[in-house]
């Protein structure tokens, strides 16, 4: 895991996320979409906060499908690229006396903020939107896992 803190690096990734998936981030739930994913997606409504056990099950899955190098996006936090299998403990978080701040690496469950963790060639993504408690997941791969995982993630699959 490491914190991305190559400019250039952070805004091309943002920049993708706002300009060619449409990223619309606000605090109310009036606009119909907030993302437009490019690649083939399904939505799920989100109907349980996802403890150590579910965000393992999500972790486990990234593992299988992505099994590398990925980004995860916490928006207007520190980002990160990261490999599911360093297998990172739930609320993982480390001061940096260099940066004189904490950081925290995001959980699967988007609390409070917009959390991204996509594969670094944008095949697979989890996108999830907090108030409105939704997840997009990007990629058949990754679609066909969750969905074998819809009971124990709280998962009820949106039309």
């Amino acid at each position: 895991m490491q914190v991305i803190l190559d400019d250039k690096l952070y805004k091309s990734i943002w920049d993708k996320i706002y300009n060619v998936y449409s990223f619309y981030p606000s605090t109310d739930n009036l606009s119909e979409r907030w993302l437009r994913p490019i690649r083939q997606f399904r939505t799920y409504q989100m109907t349980m906060i996802w403890n150590e056990k579910q965000e393992k099950i999500i972790n486990s899955i990234l593992c299988r499908v992505v099994g590398e190098e990925m980004f995860a996006l916490d928006w207007q936090h520190d980002c990160f690229t990261y490999d599911p299998n360093e297998r990172i403990p739930v609320g993982y978080m480390y001061q940096n006396n260099e940066r004189n701040c904490n950081v925290y690496f995001p959980e699967y469950y988007p609390d409070g903020d917009y959390h991204f963790f996509v594969s670094k060639d944008w095949r697979f993504g989890l996108y999830g939107h907090p108030w409105r408690k939704e997840l997009i997941v990007v990629g058949k791969k990754l679609i066909l896992e969750i969905e074998n995982h819809c009971a124990e993630l709280g998962l009820k699959r949106k039309e």
